[in-house]
């Protein structure tokens, strides 16, 4: 009967093997993987399994636009739950290509570089770690679990609960408001920031994560707004309003999505249009609210829309090459950035007439529709070139605090 024990286990041993089904076991310290946990605010969609008992392979979920063929996977936020002291061999891969625009995209995971991963053992303190690339286009890791759960992220996370945080933190300022605009597809507040006096000769208006991978956005708004409160007393912040919409993709980030809202709408799309009010509330509550401070004579000086990407430049709106005034202008707050802040890459004119198609997003929208200054600002989300290091969550907020001082300095003397 032994015998008979021992030849049934080793017939099903022979058979797993032949089949090519995994079996999930120790890995190659003798410890175990025990769970993927996403399940949480944030947590991104994926697929997981071990592979060869010590593999563990990550395959990333698309989100997709509506009526369109894009889709894209850039986000990444999962805890692994093991024995202290396992070794993680680890792959991360997009299940399919993104397609951006229509076209397939091929650059994705070949920046020189690097992509980052975060860890973080407390879900608070994020430490990035280079990957590497592997045929395939899959990322490699290969680290020791220092606990018996660490969290892995594509960036230093900013989830709904830091923007409560942050709310919660301002919200007995006398020089600061924060109010409701409207809600999201899900019915998520969108809340306005307002810093200052709205009575102020200019007024500004920023926006944070239109596209739910990007937290970038909102650690410079953290910083900004530390800097607002160490400066205002200063006489330079009695001549500018800002309004702040912190976290246009709400859904987005709460379900670790990357790039639409639930309803597949792009929230840097179609800006030429009125915003749709079922679709996309997102932006038809930014809108109405730009066209009401107009109504009311607030025409807003300038809008910035803060964004990631592998690049990190920044991107003016489609203008006419005549146009000399505007040219001086961008050139004086290029200076400026480049003096306040780690901004060392490019500022990106594009001219009408050059031949190529606009792409109707918030900066060229705006200036369409409502003859509006507006320009994106990419994040880097891999490298800061001007301090040759990969970003951090505290770099993004010296950035915040950069970008006040230098907004205090541009319209100075305007």
């Amino acid at each position: 009967m032994r015998r008979l024990h021992h030849n049934l286990r080793l017939l099903i041993f022979l058979y797993i093997c032949g089949t090519g089904i995994s079996v999930i076991g120790q890995s190659d310290t003798g410890q175990r993987i025990r769970f993927i946990d996403y399940y949480f605010e944030n947590g991104s969609p994926l697929l997981w399994k071990i592979e060869d008992d010590s593999l563990l392979k990550i395959s990333l979920l698309p989100d997709y636009q509506r009526q369109t063929l894009n889709r894209q996977t850039d986000h990444w936020y999962f805890r692994i739950i093991a024995e202290k002291g396992t070794r993680v061999r680890m792959t991360i891969e997009k299940m399919l290509p993104d397609i951006y625009n229509g076209r397939q995209a091929t650059d994705w995971w070949n920046y020189k570089m690097g992509i980052p991963c975060y860890f973080s053992y407390d879900n608070s303190n994020w430490e990035a770690l280079k990957t590497k690339t592997v045929p395939g286009k899959k990322l490699y890791l290969d680290f020791v679990m220092k606990e018996e759960s660490v969290y892995l992220a594509r960036l230093p996370v900013y989830s709904i609960t830091h923007l409560k945080n942050l709310l919660e933190r301002i919200s007995n300022r006398n020089d600061i408001k924060v109010f409701t605009i409207g809600k999201t597809l899900e019915n998520r507040p969108l809340e306005i920031i307002q810093l200052g006096n709205p009575d102020a000769k200019f007024n500004i208006i920023l926006r944070a994560r239109a596209h739910s991978w990007e937290p970038g956005g909102n650690w410079v708004i953290e910083g900004f707004i530390d800097e607002f409160l160490r400066l205002n007393h200063n006489e330079k912040s009695k001549n500018i309003c800002f309004y702040i919409l912190p976290m246009a993709n709400k859904d987005g980030v709460a379900r670790g999505m990357t790039r639409f809202n639930t309803a597949g709408m792009d929230l840097n799309r179609k800006w030429d249009l009125a915003p749709d009010s079922l679709l996309c509330p997102e932006n038809y509550c930014l809108d109405k609210f730009i066209a009401d401070l107009i109504s009311k004579g607030i025409r807003p000086s300038l809008i910035i829309d803060l964004h990631n990407d592998d690049k990190g430049d920044i991107h003016l709106a489609k203008r006419d090459k005549s146009d000399i005034e505007f040219q001086n202008n961008m050139q004086k707050f290029e200076k400026l950035m480049r003096q306040e802040t780690s901004f060392s890459e490019n500022v990106s004119y594009s001219w009408n007439g050059d031949g190529q198609s606009t792409v109707m997003s918030i900066e060229n929208g705006l200036l369409h529709r409502y003859g509006l200054a507006a320009f994106v600002y990419e994040l880097n989300a891999n490298w800061i070139t001007g301090q040759n290091k990969i970003p951090t969550a505290n770099d993004w907020k010296e950035t915040g605090k950069g970008l006040i001082r230098v907004l205090y300095q541009y319209f100075e003397n305007n």
